[in-house]
């Protein structure tokens, strides 16, 4: 197996790629291997010291609780650059950059740290397999159309996979989502429209539960340390634009998150100030909830 410290260089990253072996995630009361079996894995492709941070992420996991280590990961977290690092990446290859992150791939690492240590995968190899289920709703191929691309996917995925649950809070979202289909020209690595727009309608379809801002007060007392909120986006055919971890701090409602004006990761950021900020550009938050 190739060792990370032995990749090539590519401009200031460095990059290792290999190939997943062995068995898929081993807990069938947590992840249907006869419905999702992996077949062919894709290979790796790390960037920087993330493997050595995949691993420092799972050994701070060990003896804490899921609300303790995600504080304890968000704090180690901070002004980490913002961005996803995947240009050039191919689609039968799985990201794998601790070294910057978006909203977005910030959110799966943490799910698929999470996951690999409640199934005692402690191995690199053993974070990459959950991933690929936290990032595709299908694996094989692993297309760029098999990816979660909206939130409400990702959580309706997680929820039916038993690690979390995606909380009614708030008031019914009855929008149809259709941002992808409606926008082609944004997604032109995408080839199957068709697969694309069947997803659409399911996932309009399927309840869906958001605080409005103007409410955020009533409902905050729901929240607890370590819920994923997501904002609602007021664009048509989007469902959510933004994504972090929530937190209280000294009874103040917080949340971290990778902060695309502050090009980083930001720890405590104050949730009712932004959503003020933020005004007309995000209706509210939905939340879901992890399993411990």
């Amino acid at each position: 197996m190739m060792r990370l410290w032995s990749v090539i260089m590519i401009s200031v990253l460095f990059h290792g790629e290999r190939r997943l072996t062995g068995s898929p995630l081993p807990s069938s009361a947590v992840i249907d291997t006869s419905a999702r079996a992996f077949g062919t894995l894709p290979s790796l492709r790390i960037v920087g010291a993330s493997e050595r941070k995949v691993l420092q992420a799972l050994d701070l996991h060990a003896h804490r609780s899921y609300a303790a280590w995600v504080r304890a990961l968000a704090h180690q977290w901070e002004g980490i650059p913002y961005g996803s690092g995947g240009a050039g990446t191919a689609p039968d290859q799985l990201l794998i950059n601790l070294e910057q992150m978006d909203c977005m791939t910030a959110v799966e690492n943490l799910m698929a740290l999470h996951r690999a240590h409640r199934m005692g995968l402690t191995t690199m190899e053993g974070f990459a397999q959950a991933l690929l289920y936290v990032r595709y709703h299908a694996t094989p191929p692993c297309r760029w159309e098999d990816r979660y691309h909206y939130l409400t996917h990702a959580f309706m995925g997680w929820e039916r996979m038993g690690w979390g649950t995606w909380l009614p809070l708030g008031i019914p979202d009855k929008r149809p989502i259709r941002y992808i289909t409606q926008h082609p020209k944004k997604y032109a690595g995408f080839r199957d429209w068709a697969y694309l727009r069947q997803i659409e309608e399911r996932l309009s379809q399927h309840p869906r539960y958001y605080i409005p801002s103007a409410a955020i007060g009533e409902w905050l007392p729901a929240l607890q340390d370590g819920d994923i909120i997501a904002f609602v986006s007021p664009e048509d055919g989007l469902d959510v634009s933004h994504v972090g971890i929530f937190f209280w701090e000294g009874g103040k409602a917080t949340f971290a998150h990778a902060s695309l004006i502050a090009r980083k990761w930001v720890y405590g950021e104050d949730l009712c100030a932004y959503l003020d900020r933020r005004g007309s550009k995000v209706k509210g938050i939905t939340v879901f909830r992890p399993y411990e």
